[in-house]
């Protein structure tokens, strides 16, 4: 693929105008953008703002974070699901969901000081996340909760870390608790990855962008997000039209990190990063078909971040219970999250 159609491709997928409206099939949600420093140069973020007009003043607001290639608006479903459960609704008031680097409505960010698109590592979106919380938080946008998948639940493992290793936590940015949906285990513990998947056909490289993974949403559809661990797709297979707002770029070094090909380990996260004392109550839920993150390593991995007291692990047990059910099924993943103590 040529560069200049590569870049012609990105500009149409990019919005920055802060406060426009979009809508998607039914949930509808504005849009802010704001600019994060990132090593040395910056980035243009934007984030999903969806409103429930049936909450409680007092009703939470939520930060999403989404997985490897996955964009903001992936978090649609859950989210028009949380919004139309009677018992859920009132108590969140709002969702923002985030578009990391390159993805969705966030700009592929060029001419950074460090290097190109392509050498974008999960720190770098470590250091997204926990600039968002302040400026949301500046904006009077503060989340009090952040929920995460898959690659963006050890992002905010990373996150905490950071900040622990500042004296600062989560808690410090407001956010008193964090539901990880299927996260990818923090570095030196358990994860039994899958065999490896060829994404050669998908890898572009571009000389103003460096090497990053373009992944097409039918590849997306029919990988190991919505195949179960007997080698079949789920029934409630989500369509091509649904998926293709869903799948954004993703550079190829946070791709390499993620599964151990590079020098730089995934990051870390210290034994009780979410112990009672640091003031963010930490859930992790977990997927019984899960064939990326399987099931069997996260009650270790919830048992090391949390200590023998934590409470808050779910899996969810049940035939299309699989890495993508927060996509394909959200209704079936509302009743771990209701038995979750979310900051109401």
């Amino acid at each position: 693929m040529k560069s200049t159609s590569i870049v012609r491709v990105l500009l149409l997928a990019v919005s920055i105008t802060v406060g426009s409206f979009t809508s998607g099939a039914q949930a509808a949600s504005s849009e802010f953008c704001y600019t994060v420093d990132l090593r040395g140069g910056t980035a243009e973020i934007c984030t999903d703002i969806y409103e429930n007009p049936t909450a409680l003043p007092a009703g939470a607001t939520i930060l999403a974070v989404p997985g490897l290639t996955e964009t903001a608006a992936a978090w649609e479903p859950l989210v028009e699901s949380i919004f139309a459960d009677p018992q859920l609704a009132p108590f969140v008031r709002r969702v923002i969901a985030l578009d990391l680097p390159g993805h969705g409505d966030s700009p592929v960010p060029v001419g950074l000081p460090f290097g190109l698109f392509g050498e974008l590592l999960i720190d770098d979106n470590i250091s997204v996340i926990i600039q968002s919380l302040g400026i949301l938080d500046a904006s009077g946008l503060g989340a009090n909760a952040i929920m995460a998948h898959s690659m963006g639940g050890l992002a905010v493992q990373g996150a905490q870390e950071a900040l622990l290793a500042n004296g600062a936590s989560l808690s410090h940015l407001g956010v008193r608790a964090a539901i990880l949906l299927a996260p990818v285990p923090a570095g030196g513990q358990q994860w039994t990855q899958p065999p490896p998947a060829d994404l050669s056909p998908f890898i572009v490289s571009d000389p103003a962008l460096g090497t990053f993974l373009a992944l097409p949403p039918i590849a997306f559809q029919l990988g190991n997000s919505f195949r179960t661990t007997s080698g079949g797709l789920i029934p409630n297979l989500p369509g091509l039209a649904q998926l293709t707002p869903y799948v954004g770029l993703e550079p190829i070094a946070t791709l390499l990190q993620l599964v151990g090909q590079l020098p730089i380990p995934r990051p870390t996260a210290r034994s009780r990063a979410f112990a009672p004392k640091h003031g963010t109550a930490l859930s992790i839920v977990s997927f019984s078909e899960d064939v990326l993150v399987p099931a069997g390593d996260l009650d270790d991995l919830y048992a090391y971040l949390t200590g023998p007291s934590g409470k808050l692990y779910r899996p969810i047990v049940a035939p299309d219970a699989v890495h993508g059910m927060f996509i394909s099924n959200p209704d079936g993943l509302i009743e771990a999250i209701k038995s979750l103590p979310l900051p109401f």
